[in-house]
């Protein structure tokens, strides 16, 4: 009886951990810089109560950016640049690897609410170690049911895959598309 006990215990734990070790994960910005087109650089750390208006303020044409730096925890940061209306790089780095959004996408892309890009991958420690990653973020202005659009962009095996735009249909549906 007691080395079945130890037999169920080993079983269990072995299937735990692996269920643990491919867990998804889903990392928020830590800080983030933004360099206006004055060169000025303000800086926002996600606690603070004042990164959402400054976010807006973006969104509305209010501020105008040259680039913004995200950084997380795990070691990404992401990187866009725009010259007036137009993204003109956005980027994941991790260490001395970089993965890009394609130009012919980054044409696309309305305004980005920035407070709202987020990275999702499966398991790994970091996402530069995992089969897929995934950045979803709010873009726009036009709401529907209150809420933004939201694109996801999609990397597989370190490289570009897809991008997908999901609007909000109804009060608990939504609708995704190839964008």
């Amino acid at each position: 009886m007691k080395a079945l006990k130890i037999i169920f215990g080993i079983f269990l734990f072995f299937n735990f951990s692996f269920i643990y070790a491919h867990k998804d994960r889903i990392e928020i910005p830590q800080k983030f810089v933004f360099i206006l087109k004055s060169k000025d650089v303000v800086q926002f750390e996600s606690i603070d109560s004042k990164l959402e208006e400054f976010c807006k303020e973006i969104v509305t044409g209010k501020k105008e950016i040259s680039e913004v730096q995200l950084y997380y925890k795990t070691g990404e940061i992401v990187t866009v640049r725009s010259e007036g209306k137009n993204w003109i790089l956005f980027k994941i780095t991790f260490k001395d690897k970089s993965l890009y959004v394609p130009e012919e996408k980054l044409k696309k892309i309305p305004e980005i609410n920035f407070s709202t890009l987020n990275l999702f991958w499966s398991g790994e420690s970091n996402a530069f170690n995992s089969h897929h990653l995934c950045m979803r973020l709010d873009i726009g202005t036009n709401r529907s049911f209150d809420v933004l659009p939201n694109l996801e962009l999609h990397f597989e095996n370190r490289k570009f895959t897809r991008a997908e735009v999901w609007t909000q249909t109804s009060e608990n549906s939504r609708h995704g598309k190839a964008f």
